[in-house]
């Protein structure tokens, strides 16, 4: 197990609890967040890694996030603070609080945010650091791909009537139930992965979401299986990160069942009526992805960015 090696410098700052929920809900809602990294059980479940811990705290009205690094290096297990998301609702006072905050843990000026949302990078620029981009969010308009109408939407319609082909297909609410089937489905696509050399990112996150998905109300989280002939062959799990705007968190389909993907993302989203938008993350750099999300016509290409002082 690997222990910080500054535990007692971070007493003033509190684990990212279920119980923050509302908080961090309302303070995405007035910064008008719109990237996937302030969705809340994303930052619930990325935090619960000893690898990266997350911590938070409040200064000047704004939530600070930081993310607690830690690798080994010999013998020994090195720690590295960084600022998770800039402060939000954003305010200068807050930036430069948790900036000295990075400084003093680490020891020098090596900290960075790991996240900057478009709307954000030159508020951050101002303030002395140096911006690098990171890739684009897939942003669509819930209404228009639940309708599927028109001929922007002809391939995903074909897409999903590939997956109704392929047998009695059902969704339906994920329960713990399917933890062992969905946990097998997960590494399977870890393998077929690192079988082509790519790192299978969000993994940890994904078997934290799994074994604790049901500590979240449906009215934040709710996962989605994807039963083709009475086996569970997908799952996904979504919620909404503001008001208006939706997060689909995760989705892992079985490939052997063409289609798939596209209708648990299809139905994740058609499950939340109230929503105008759904954030679906980046393409992790993969063509494949890229192309995927491209059926279901973002209206937005949402750019995050990274921050490292000058």
């Amino acid at each position: 197990m690997l222990i910080p090696v500054r535990t007692g410098e971070l007493t003033s700052l509190s684990p990212i609890a279920v119980e923050d929920a509302e908080a961090f809900r309302a303070a995405a809602e007035h910064a008008g967040a719109r990237a996937a990294s302030y969705y809340f059980p994303r930052l619930y479940f990325y935090g619960q890694s000893e690898a990266h811990a997350l911590r938070w705290e409040r200064h000047a009205g704004a939530i600070l996030t930081y993310q607690i690094r830690q690798r080994k290096v010999g013998s020994q297990v090195k720690s590295q603070m960084n600022l998770f998301l800039p402060p939000f609702p954003f305010d200068p006072a807050a930036l430069r609080h948790a900036v000295q905050w990075m400084r003093d843990f680490n020891g020098d000026r090596s900290g960075r945010i790991i996240f900057v949302e478009e709307g954000q990078a030159l508020r951050i620029a101002r303030e002395g650091f140096a911006i690098s981009v990171r890739g684009e969010e897939f942003i669509y308009d819930r209404d228009a791909v639940v309708a599927l109408r028109g001929a922007a939407f002809k391939g995903l319609r074909q897409e999903l009537s590939r997956a109704l082909r392929a047998g009695v297909v059902v969704t339906r609410p994920y329960t713990r139930a399917d933890y062992s089937t969905c946990l097998a489905l997960t590494k399977a696509w870890r393998e077929r992965l690192a079988a082509r050399g790519v790192k299978p990112e969000g993994y940890t996150s994904t078997l934290a979401c799994l074994a604790a998905a049901d500590r979240f109300p449906p009215s934040l989280l709710q996962g989605l299986v994807a039963e083709v002939d009475s086996t569970v062959r997908g799952f996904a799990f979504g919620g909404p990160l503001t008001s208006t705007l939706g997060s689909h968190y995760l989705g892992i389909a079985d490939p052997g069942v063409h289609g798939l993907a596209y209708l648990l993302s299809h139905r994740l989203m058609a499950g939340w009526p109230g929503l105008t938008h759904f954030n679906d993350s980046d393409d992790a750099g993969r063509p494949g992805v890229r192309a995927m999300k491209q059926q279901f016509r973002p209206v937005e290409m949402h750019a995050v960015f990274s921050a490292r002082e000058h």
